[in-house]
């Protein structure tokens, strides 16, 4: 290859950035390799590469999109006494280990990265339109507030990890397709894992864009439905599958909007049947409205053309 040529070579995009680059020290103990970044955004496909070598990314993991519930649950829940136990029970038993979780800069500050031992941290990045579209075809998101969310997204976990004193590895999504063996010798480099050509191509295998079974997996739903009346209150529950964040409703009376509200009261049989985190309920005061015995009550998610099970009906047949 003439000097020009490596030098046009040198010019090429192939999408990674490497902040803060790992020092390869002899003798280094274990390290906690960490795959975070947007939802939609990739972290499914890097945390199956790092599982496909070998590396242990949880006990009770989501096949598909390789998250671990155990570890997920207790971020979500800033359970940081059981988080830090679970910690030190993986540092021994594993010593390398790693775990996937987006959105990772929620739950944590990068001050608490110093929970993990020498956190190593992979994030992929992806177009913000192609987020936005999955997102509003998985998630029931109108387009243009889909996009607005992943830039607003993108720019605070560009924040997060230019404040991280960590080894971070910033992936472009989009260039894996176009460069797939630069990626996963990338990551496999940045991780200090042992590479060859044949564990090369497997792991190439695993980039495939659009693979139906995590279109599937990763389809959330809406479920709810109107329980009924009691004491003057109209009562109920509506969730997103895989959220715990409570869903913004409304309550239409002849088709007319008349309550905007939020799901989100306590209700022990919605956790005891695994329904996120028991927060889903609503209980709506309903004698203020002086509704006919034959109005129409609707339930709807806003901004959505979703309603719970049993809306529609009259309003003297939901009870008193």
């Amino acid at each position: 290859m003439s000097v020009g040529d490596r030098q046009a070579d040198d010019l090429v995009n192939r999408g990674f950035i490497v902040n803060r680059p790992p020092k390869r020290l002899p003798g280094r103990g274990g390290r906690t390799f960490i795959v975070t970044g947007l939802h939609r955004s990739g972290t499914s496909l890097v945390a199956g590469v790092l599982r496909e070598v070998g590396i242990f990314m949880g006990d009770q993991l989501n096949a598909v999109v390789h998250e671990d519930e155990v570890l997920a649950k207790m971020l979500i829940e800033q359970n940081f006494g059981a988080l830090t136990h679970l910690i030190r029970e993986r540092d021994s038993t594993y010593g390398t280990w790693g775990f996937k979780f987006p959105m990772l800069s929620k739950p944590l500050g990068p001050d608490e990265l110093a929970l993990f031992s020498d956190p190593h941290v992979i994030v992929p990045f992806r177009d913000p339109v192609s987020i936005a579209v999955r997102n509003s075809l998985s998630e029931y998101q109108q387009p243009m507030r889909a996009l607005r969310t992943a830039v607003e997204e993108q720019t605070a976990l560009l924040a997060f990890i230019e404040r991280l004193e960590c080894p971070s590895l910033l992936l472009s999504y989009e260039k894996s397709l176009v460069f797939p063996r630069e990626f996963i010798e990338t990551i496999l480099r940045f991780c200090d894992l042992p590479g060859s050509d044949a564990l090369c191509n497997r792991l190439i295998r695993l980039i495939e864009p659009n693979q139906q079974t995590y279109i599937a997996q990763v389809r959330r739903y809406y479920g709810g439905v109107i329980d009924g009346m009691s004491d003057g209150y109209l009562h109920g529950w509506c969730r997103l599958t895989a959220a715990s964040e409570p869903v913004t409703l409304e309550m239409l009376v002849d088709d007319r909007l008349k309550l905007t509200f939020v799901a989100d009261r306590f209700r022990q049989d919605l956790l005891d049947a695994g329904y996120g985190n028991g927060h889903h309920a609503f209980a709506i005061a309903l004698r203020k409205f002086r509704l006919r015995a034959s109005s129409i009550i609707r339930i709807k998610v806003a901004g959505q053309d979703v309603e719970l099970e049993n809306s529609g009906q009259r309003f003297d047949t939901y009870g008193v």
